[in-house]
């Protein structure tokens, strides 16, 4: 709290003697996780900066996506804000547990998970314990934490729900422009891409989000969410192993309002097209059989298939890793990638929503140094944002894809050994501290 609050002197004394030498203001492409704790963390850090947020949807809507695993993402926000970690920790659902286990029930893997936080040093001081004792490991539902997010944004920051962004071009009077959907444009000192592998925000100047299927195929993620929770172990995170690389994974999620819900995935080598998210009713339905059928076909246990019937919305996409190597930087544009936008990655680890988060608080540090004059320019703080997170965020990609493959891919024997091995080394619990600890 007091580096902050020197943080935010300092800001407001550089802003007053040097009105037209630093950031003033901030545009940001997408209202998902990534851009919304960008602005939440300007706003504490350099209240002086006026922050623009696109967003092409008309709302943020609630009941719309499934649910996420959040551990360094809640620790990182609960730094930025003692308060919003306090909401997410009052919304989110506990996480004890993960128990691994092939469709017959022959146990693969069962770790502690907070015992495994307590007991790491690194852990505890990277924030995963709170004051309390405490720990940071959470499943919420995606709409509750960006709801969370939304209502802890500042009065400098202006939401703009239902602009269609086209894309990032360079400023003839520096900076970036955001080009609308409706022909109009809007300048900004700085311009933040969090709209997604596909969104308009990567550009022309930019390498095509190509997606590397996963040891040379692709991979089915179907999800379903039911609104009427029956999971008896809500702290707990059960995952299921059959034949033919069908693996699924059943969880209890904190949603809006402290509204409970159940989520099932099932993950698949996809033969055939991968279908892109849908939302509409009759695309849940189709998709909700699909997903029971296969979960029938795998002879999982009755009340994972129970779970999966019980599912009133679900969607279906395909797993893409986009290699971290190339720019996150636009040449001749004050503009930078975050989250999926620079480096999507399979979900196999659980980190995508986690590292968006770190992303977003690395850049509001360098763009405090940029305030301060500890960096020289816009483009030296992208570029110390782009130097710090690349390699993190490089190596838990490249682990997902691994664990992905090992999931999905992998001889039944292989797979089965794989995980009993892990288990026994404590490699299992190695790389999942990896991944929760925050990098930032």
């Amino acid at each position: 709290m007091q580096r902050m609050r020197k943080m935010r002197l300092l800001a407001a004394a550089f802003l007053l003697i040097h009105p037209t030498a630093s950031l003033q203001t901030i545009g940001i492409v997408g209202a998902g996780p990534a851009g919304l704790t960008l602005a939440v963390a300007l706003n504490r850090a350099l209240p002086d900066v006026a922050v623009t947020i696109f967003d092409r949807s008309d709302s943020c809507r609630p009941a719309l996506g499934g649910g996420v695993q959040l551990n360094s993402g809640a620790a990182v926000l609960a730094r930025l804000d003692p308060a919003l970690g306090a909401a997410v920790a009052a919304l989110g659902q506990p996480v004890r547990r993960v128990r691994s286990r092939t469709a017959g029930g022959d146990a693969l893997l069962d770790l502690d998970l907070a015992a495994a936080i307590r007991g790491n040093a690194r852990a505890r001081k990277r924030g995963l314990v709170d004051a309390d004792g405490g720990v940071r490991a959470y499943t919420i539902m995606r709409d509750a934490l960006q709801a969370t997010l939304r209502d802890a944004l500042g009065s400098q920051t202006k939401l703009e729900l239902g602009a269609a962004v086209k894309g990032i071009r360079a400023s003839p009077n520096g900076g970036s422009e955001v080009a609308l959907a409706d022909g109009t444009a809007r300048r900004f000192d700085l311009v933040a891409g969090c709209d997604g592998v596909r969104g308009a925000a990567r550009g022309a100047n930019r390498p095509a989000a190509e997606p590397l299927a996963v040891l040379g195929r692709r991979v089915r993620i179907r999800w379903g969410v039911s609104s009427a929770p029956s999971r008896a172990a809500r702290d707990e995170l059960h995952q299921w192993f059959g034949p033919d690389g069908v693996y699924c994974l059943a969880g209890s999620y904190g949603g809006v309002g402290g509204r409970a819900f159940d989520q099932c995935v099932v993950v698949s080598p996809a033969r055939g097209a991968v279908g892109a998210a849908a939302w509409d009713d009759g695309a849940s339905a189709a998709t909700r059989d699909a997903m029971v059928a296969q979960l029938r076909a795998a002879a999982m246990p009755a009340d994972v298939v129970a779970l999966a019937e019980s599912c009133d919305r679900c969607f279906e996409l395909g797993a893409e890793y986009v290699n971290p190597l190339p720019a996150w930087r636009a040449g001749g544009e004050a503009s930078v990638l975050l989250g999926d936008a620079a480096h999507a990655m399979p979900p196999f680890l659980g980190q995508g929503t986690n590292q968006a988060i770190q992303d977003a608080a690395c850049l509001a540090d360098k763009l405090v140094a940029l305030v301060e004059g500890d960096l020289a320019d816009v483009d030296a703080a992208l570029a110390a944002y782009e130097s710090d997170r690349k390699a993190a965020v490089a190596r838990l990609g490249v682990n997902s894809v691994v664990l992905g493959a090992v999931e999905t891919l992998a001889p039944e024997g292989f797979r089965d050994a794989f995980f009993r091995t892990t288990a026994a080394l404590g490699v299992a619990k190695m790389v999942f501290l990896d991944g929760a600890t925050p990098k930032v």
